[in-house]
């Protein structure tokens, strides 16, 4: 099957970048896209596949129980061998790879945990018919789902790295060139591939140069300092907040072929690790999100349309109403 070029994509550069920083460097944890239905999420996301190499995404179907999720143990050939034979579920195939969870929100809870402490440990633990079995499991998770349908915990949301909110284009000829691309990918999709494979090879290649570049790429001490202060007086209590996005600043230089973090990275990365980790009370803080805003992007050329993800957001408008009468 050929995918729709990740380059043929039209717009959302934001979900873009974050999801190729969350691909490139494991650390950052992942991506939850949230969106209403017909966004382009999932185009988006199955895009990703061959961009660096063995990141292929594999899919957890909508509503998959356990035993498809974590596998099965296959008791006749254990009692057979005499060896642990095990029919490998969704979450072992995901080894190495990029594991797509739609509508992750409407997963079970448990199941949900499952899978967040594999992505951070890289393994889960399989029990079945008095058998144990500790089953490798390394990947890139990247979820979505629409916030209209329900919310994950606060708990669960802190796990995942970055979080993008995807909203539908405004303009008439964005949305136009959406279709007039879709056309064409579904009456020739090699024909259709084959006009992007020049900028996808491109892309390729410096995201392979950024893997190389990633270990050697430096945050210096001052922007760390300005990252956990702005994390703090917020009351964003959890180290993930300036982990994420430190970690993410640090990958999006390599990407752009840096050596060094500058303020920019940081810029594009703040708002992604730490609108969804806000707790309740924000409009009560001593400093305002008006104020954050502008120290975040003081200097910076953005206008109120294009900052990336921040204020108004879903989140906000959601927490916020929660305070009014």
């Amino acid at each position: 099957m050929t995918l729709f070029p990740f380059t043929a994509l039209v717009n959302q550069e934001v979900a873009k970048e974050a999801l190729l920083v969350a691909v490139l460097n494991p650390t950052v944890h992942g991506v939850l896209l949230l969106g209403s239905k017909g966004t382009g999420k999932t185009t988006m996301v199955r895009s990703l596949s061959g961009l660096l190499p063995d990141k292929n995404v594999i899919e957890l179907p909508v509503g998959s129980g356990e035993d498809m999720v974590l596998g099965t143990v296959d008791a006749e050939k254990t009692l057979a061998s005499g060896e642990l034979s095990v029919k490998p579920g969704i979450l072992s195939r995901a080894d190495q790879a990029i594991l797509y969870i739609d509508e992750v929100n409407l997963l079970p809870d448990h199941l949900v945990d499952v899978i967040l402490d594999a992505a951070a440990t890289g393994k889960y633990r399989l029990e079945r018919e008095g058998i144990s079995a500790e089953i490798p499991s390394r990947f890139i998770l990247i979820g979505s789902m629409n916030p209209e349908e329900g919310w994950l915990r606060p708990q669960l949301l802190d796990r995942f790295g970055l979080a993008v909110h995807v909203r539908g284009l405004e303009q008439v000829d964005d949305r136009a060139e959406v279709f007039s691309r879709c056309h064409s990918y579904s009456n020739d999709p090699e024909g259709f591939a084959a006009q992007f494979r020049e900028q996808q090879e491109a892309l390729c290649q410096r995201l392979q140069r950024a893997a190389g570049l990633l270990p050697d790429v430096e945050l210096p001490g001052d922007l760390l300092r300005r990252v956990i202060e702005m994390v703090l007086e917020i009351e964003i209590s959890t180290h993930r907040a300036e982990l994420t996005a430190c970690q993410a600043a640090i990958t999006r230089a390599a990407i752009n072929g840096r050596k060094q973090v500058e303020w920019e990275d940081l810029q594009a990365m703040l708002p992604l690790a730490l609108q969804h980790r806000l707790g309740e009370a924000e409009t009560q803080t001593r400093l305002t999100w008006d104020r954050l805003e502008q120290r975040i992007f003081e200097g910076s050329q953005e206008t109120e349309q294009s900052k990336p993800g921040w204020l108004p957001s879903p989140f906000y408008r959601k927490k916020k109403a929660k305070t009014q009468p």
